[in-house]
């Protein structure tokens, strides 16, 4: 779709918003005339966008209260999973709680995943989790978390990983966007993960800052692939997918619905060029301190992914080359025929840019070093001419 389609779209949304509901149909009857496709868009959007004003007013605290009713509420430190002895709660949200544990068996330490009750009571549903998380655990890659176990104890069903020490992009970004140069680091290591996983028939659907960890050595780890298949709905529920499918902490939904690719926004069928327009708006967050598309509510958010071009990435990173831009730009591209086909495309562009980028940097290094060295000499030679005049005096 072209980006003047998508103006003709917005403006006749905004339009739309601004009228009565009971006024809308006449008003795009008339602004149509016939055009059965702008028409269907349009009432598309309004569609998601009462949907995510609905979805604000009430389902955030009915999910709170589902998630952390019972068991899952109550700490497990000190306690014994299986062959896990917990130790210390890492963190809790929309996805479960996670605690640092010892595996008795290997003495090593663990991440421990514990899945809510709400997401594990559907045996067709936790079916498919099981089905897809223990794919994920075939995965062989140095980007992707290692999955060690998927279990069930106790009647808590949980996920044992390897325990990494850093802190997740999103904490990386809490002062600003990153040089361009780590940015590109990032995202090459990023790019590697999808691939491979891409590669082994695995989409990850929720790549977001939160879900990529890194090392103090500057070493990338893609977190929780297999995880967003369970949240997935049964079908006949694709539009409550829209708003759900990815909530990582119920009742805070902007930063989640922020990477979704416009096939998601819409609860169409995804594929791995999903996870090339998220980890393009992760891209875009890292270089410009501010993800692409923003809103006031929920539905705002939707509507810029669906209808509007971010805004240009030179306004808020000048200093990234224009190959980034490009990258970047083909990496959000709305229409998924008219992005980078698969993760290796993506990582090979990335990966050529950050060598170019290393290059200059080493020949900026290397320019300056006799520079350096003359001024050096010319201090040492003028105190030693100094020290001289000082003795003959």
């Amino acid at each position: 779709m072209t980006p003047e389609r998508w103006q003709k779209i917005d403006a006749l949304l905004q339009e739309a918003l601004e009228r009565a509901p009971a006024e809308r149909a006449a008003l795009l009857a008339s602004a149509c005339d016939g055009d059965d496709e702008l028409r269907r868009e349009v009432e598309s959007l309004l569609s998601f966008h009462a949907q995510a004003e609905d979805f604000i007013e009430t389902r955030p605290f009915k999910v709170a209260a589902d998630l952390f009713s019972g068991d899952e509420a109550e700490s497990l430190v000190g306690r014994v999973l299986g062959v896990y002895n917990i130790e210390r709660e890492l963190g809790r949200g929309g996805m479960g709680e996670v605690y640092l544990a010892r595996d008795t068996r290997l003495d090593r330490a663990v991440a421990l995943k514990l899945l809510p009750a709400l997401y594990t009571t559907d045996p067709e549903r936790i079916r498919r989790f099981r089905q897809e998380a223990r794919a994920a655990s075939a995965l062989n890659h140095p980007n992707i978390l290692t999955i060690f176990e998927v279990g069930e104890s106790e009647g808590l069903s949980f996920i044992a990983t390897e325990y990494v020490e850093g802190e997740t992009l999103r904490e990386l970004l809490a002062s600003g966007g990153l040089k361009p140069a780590r940015a590109l680091d990032v995202a090459v290591q990023a790019a590697g993960a999808l691939a491979a996983a891409h590669e082994a028939g695995i989409v990850h659907r929720d790549i977001k800052p939160e879900n990529v960890m890194v090392r103090r050595d500057g070493y990338v780890k893609v977190l929780d692939f297999g995880l967003a298949k369970l949240t997935e709905q049964t079908s006949g529920e694709a539009n409550a997918r829209v708003l759900t499918q990815h909530s990582t902490n119920p009742g805070v939904m902007i930063g989640t619905i922020s990477y979704m690719s416009p096939e998601q926004a819409r609860g169409q069928k995804v594929d791995a060029r999903s996870d090339i327009f998220s980890l393009g708006v992760v891209l875009y967050e890292m270089l410009a301190g501010r993800a692409p598309f923003e809103g006031e509510t929920q539905s705002d958010v939707l509507v810029a992914i669906l209808s509007k071009e971010p805004p240009p990435l030179s306004a808020y990173a000048p200093a990234a080359p224009e190959e980034l831009q490009r990258i970047v730009s083909k990496a959000l591209a709305k229409d998924r025929d008219a992005r980078y086909q698969s993760a290796s495309e993506m990582l090979a562009d990335v990966h050529e840019l950050r060598q170019e980028l290393e290059a200059e940097t080493r020949r900026v290094r290397d320019s300056a070093r006799p520079e350096r060295a003359a001024l050096t000499r010319g201090v040492a030679g003028a105190r030693t001419a100094g020290d001289g005049g000082a003795a003959l005096g």
